[in-house]
């Protein structure tokens, strides 16, 4: 009777100490949060809207700079029709990569590491709470990206992206055709 008692607390504690850790962006579970509650608290941060999504842009764009004077950029994504969390991307300078990995092993522990051709092609991976997290670094464009992403949502904001890309080309297509 005790042991099963002992194990019933310990599922119950380990329920509580996974639901209190919650995967969290400005405050909000991103896991379930809307589209709304995560734009009202991102422009609670400081942040300054540069452009939300809407019929012509799948992803809102922010100026973190008053907030978090290291990112040039914040990109955020929804899905198209539940308004869940896609992705969220920062872009950092490129030399601030060692920095951010130690603050992110600090807070997620030891990220899975994937070895690319040159040093400059490795991505450190995490997952916390059904929440991917990406860290890399592009040499060519001289910056690093920190990716926040929930593959379910984000595959469906991938493919809205590819049909909105074609649906663009065959416009530019049609409207081309007089000249030829």
């Amino acid at each position: 009777m005790r042991v099963v008692l002992l194990q019933s607390l310990t599922m119950l504690l380990l329920l509580v100490a996974h639901s209190a850790a919650a995967f969290e962006l400005f405050g909000v579970v991103i896991n379930t949060a809307q589209r709304q509650q995560i734009r009202d608290a991102i422009r609670n941060s400081g942040a300054e809207v540069i452009r939300e999504a809407g019929e012509e842009n799948l992803y809102d764009v922010y100026d973190m700079s008053a907030e978090f004077r290291q990112s040039k950029r914040l990109y955020v994504a929804y899905e198209k029709t539940a308004g869940g969390f896609a992705f969220a991307e920062y872009q950092l300078p490129y030399a601030y990569l060692n920095t951010m990995l130690k603050r992110l092993r600090l807070k997620y522990g030891q990220p899975k590491i994937n070895y690319g051709t040159y040093e400059s092609d490795t991505k450190y991976l995490w997952n916390v709470d059904g929440v991917d997290i990406l860290l890399t670094q592009e040499w060519d464009k001289n910056i690093s990206r920190l990716v926040y992403s929930q593959q379910q949502q984000l595959l469906q904001v991938q493919q809205l992206f590819r049909q909105t890309e074609e649906a663009r080309q065959l416009k530019a297509l049609e409207l081309e055709r007089s000249y030829f």
